[in-house]
């Protein structure tokens, strides 16, 4: 109930945002977020949190600069914070892929994750109502367990991007500048790339061609590990049994990858 009068007041005014409002909004979104990335295993955090870590270090000194900022006439300092509230939306709609990327690796609960996209939803309100033009969409969804378990090229991807941070996390700290940052980045961009497939039916052959680009992109990434993995077997001395395990996965995702391309062309062939 607080969370509706909060949202009726700035109604009520919608270029006069009191001062301390969006602050006090974002100061929750970031101690949410602080809290969960410091819980984070340490060999884990170097994989998974500074991305996080770092905007979120940067939206906070930004969005205290607005207030904090000098100048000379009311004015100015509209325009300069309208200008700044639209940047830092845009920067708080880019936390979606560390975001997924977090909550897949870690297998975070629905819930926990509703909790920290309504903050973000939160802020991306509140600083809509810092400019006249139109409202900037909050982009960030939830990872949606019950589309991944159901799809099997998703549930086999998933599986190998947390098998993947798990070998990388666990290995020597010594390849992780090499090969680990390598590995990591791929299999993070395959995966985000089906992400960004799935969320949506295609209705238009223009919504069409950008899923089948989303699956063409994850389906180059996927093929650009096959090199740093055997290399990280070899650096490794990994059993048959992991070489196997890790290997099939890929295979396996590339499979799927090619055959849901050619059903997709005949699912949407007809769109306009």
């Amino acid at each position: 109930m607080k969370q509706r009068s909060d949202n009726l007041a700035v109604l009520r005014s919608k270029r006069r945002i009191a001062q301390s409002e969006f602050e006090n909004a974002f100061s929750e979104l970031y101690q949410l977020s602080m809290m969960h990335t410091s819980r984070i295993p340490k060999r884990r955090q170097k994989w998974l949190c500074p991305e996080i870590d770092n905007r979120m270090n940067s939206l906070y000194r930004g969005l205290m600069h607005i207030n904090d900022i000098y100048f000379r006439n009311k004015v100015e300092r509209t325009g300069y914070a309208a200008r700044a509230a639209k940047r830092h939306i845009s920067s708080l709609n880019a936390l979606e892929k560390p975001l997924m990327i977090l909550w897949n690796v870690q297998k975070y609960e629905t819930g926990a994750m509703v909790r920290w996209v309504s903050k973000i939803k939160q802020e991306v309100y509140l600083l809509n109502r810092m400019h006249d033009d139109e409202d900037i969409e909050c982009e960030i969804s939830v990872l949606d367990w019950w589309a991944i378990n159901n799809a099997s090229f998703l549930k086999n991807m998933s599986e190998l991007h947390r098998y993947t941070h798990g070998k990388v996390a666990n290995a020597y700290t010594a390849y992780d500048g090499t090969e680990g940052s390598l590995l990591t980045s791929l299999v993070n961009d395959a995966f985000y790339e089906l992400i960004l497939a799935n969320k949506k039916i295609p209705e238009t052959k223009a919504e069409y061609e950008d899923r089948r680009q989303h699956i063409s992109n994850s389906i180059t990434y996927l093929k650009e590990m096959n090199r740093p993995m055997l290399f990280y077997f070899n650096l490794m001395q990994y059993s048959e049994r992991i070489m196997n395990e890790w290997s099939e996965l890929l295979v396996n995702e590339l499979k799927m990858l090619s055959s849901l391309q050619r059903s997709d062309k005949e699912r949407f062939k007809t769109l306009v």
